[in-house]
């Protein structure tokens, strides 16, 4: 071999190194996860839900020298067919993007997050609400207990999200019975108003542990409106007004209590 023939090779080799290096930079070597909250683990990590509410994730994407990197589709797969919502994520922005996932089977689940051929797990733990009809002190004092409905029953609702996480509904002839009666809703307030007072609040199945989102789905809360402004609490409350419902909403807003009062305070 003469040596412009050999120069040629060399650099022909060289060239073909450095692309095949820049190509293999630009695939996803790491991928992290980013979440709100975690459930008590003694392993790896594990995100609290309640059945049928929307988990919210972010992940990050990196090649092999840190760099984020966008355009990569994520997947997402589940033991227990908890699956993801919405439009397919994609990493845009710095190698982020937000991933939400319905979690429709009770139990602990595992969870694997994949970006091309690299991928990480985290745990997911859905349970049912709080048992809130439980509360004694709540319900201390009040004689008409059998009009009580508890969250089991408006947790029979077949909820369903749409890709832009509209939820649609259908429900039991038992419950459907119990529409445009009056009854009584055990739960905690969560405020929908800047005041000490609430004409309209939420009351959840759950005690609120995050000030971005509902705590839980939609079937364990309760769009109240009440005749007077009650006081502000983080106690348990029982309220009473009649339940009206939607088939489709949204706002993850399923149930309402109108013309309603505290009968506990």
């Amino acid at each position: 071999m003469n040596r412009r023939a050999h120069w040629r090779s060399l650099l022909l080799g060289l060239a073909v190194a450095l692309l095949a290096s820049s190509a293999w930079a630009n695939e996803p070597a790491s991928i992290d996860l980013i979440y709100e909250q975690l459930a008590p683990s003694d392993g790896a990590p594990v995100i609290p839900a309640i059945k049928n509410d929307i988990v919210y994730l972010a992940a990050e994407v990196r090649d092999a020298d840190g760099e984020l990197l966008d355009d990569v589709p994520i997947s997402l797969s589940s033991t227990r067919d908890n699956a993801l919502v919405g439009p397919e994520p994609v990493t845009r922005d710095g190698g982020y993007t937000d991933l939400a996932l319905v979690a429709r089977s009770l139990g602990r689940d595992t969870l694997t997050v994949s970006a091309g051929s690299v991928s990480t797990q985290i745990g997911l733990d859905v349970r049912e609400p709080d048992a809130v009809d439980d509360y004694a002190s709540a319900l201390e004092g009040i004689d008409d207990s059998d009009n009580v409905l508890g969250w089991a029953a408006l947790m029979q609702a077949q909820i369903d999200y749409d890709e832009q996480f509209r939820v649609s509904a259908t429900y039991p002839a038992a419950l459907k019975e119990r529409f445009g009666q009056s009854v009584r809703l055990v739960g905690y307030m969560l405020p929908m108003q800047m005041s000490t007072t609430q004409t309209r609040f939420i009351l959840s199945a759950n005690p609120p542990v995050c000030f971005f989102h509902m705590p839980g789905g939609p079937a364990t809360v309760v769009d109240v409106h009440t005749q007077r402004a009650m006081e502000m609490t983080w106690e348990p409350v029982v309220v009473e007004g009649t339940l009206q419902a939607e088939t489709q909403t949204d706002d993850g807003l399923l149930y309402r209590l109108t013309d309603a009062r505290v009968v506990n305070r």
